[in-house]
């Protein structure tokens, strides 16, 4: 008896892990990691070969504008987050907040 121990969610977490660490940014390396980690999983015994495997790589695969628009998001939070990270500058280039102490 074969158990399934992934959910399609499990699955799309992964491979949206796997994508933001390897950079990925076509749709056409998210199709090739999406069948590499559907097939890994099944040579693991992680999924049902009874399963439709074609039919959760086609709906993992439609997840593409998924993952874009949360790396997009991401990627805007980044950015807001560098930005606070700044600090405020005179037209000199000098933090605006710095003590005095640090010039010494």
């Amino acid at each position: 008896m074969s158990l399934t121990t992934l959910t399609p969610a499990d699955l799309y977490a992964e491979i949206a892990d796997l994508a933001r660490d390897q950079g990925i940014n076509s749709k056409e390396q998210w199709d090739e990691l999406v069948d590499d980690v559907v097939e890994d999983h099944l040579d693991l015994g992680e999924l049902d070969l009874e399963e439709d495997s074609e039919g959760i790589k086609d709906d993992l695969r439609g997840k593409w504008p998924v993952y874009k628009k949360e790396t997009a998001d991401d990627d805007k939070e980044d950015d807001l987050l560098d930005e606070e990270e700044e600090p405020a500058r005179d037209d000199e280039g000098d933090d605006l907040f710095a003590s005095d102490e640090d010039d010494i």
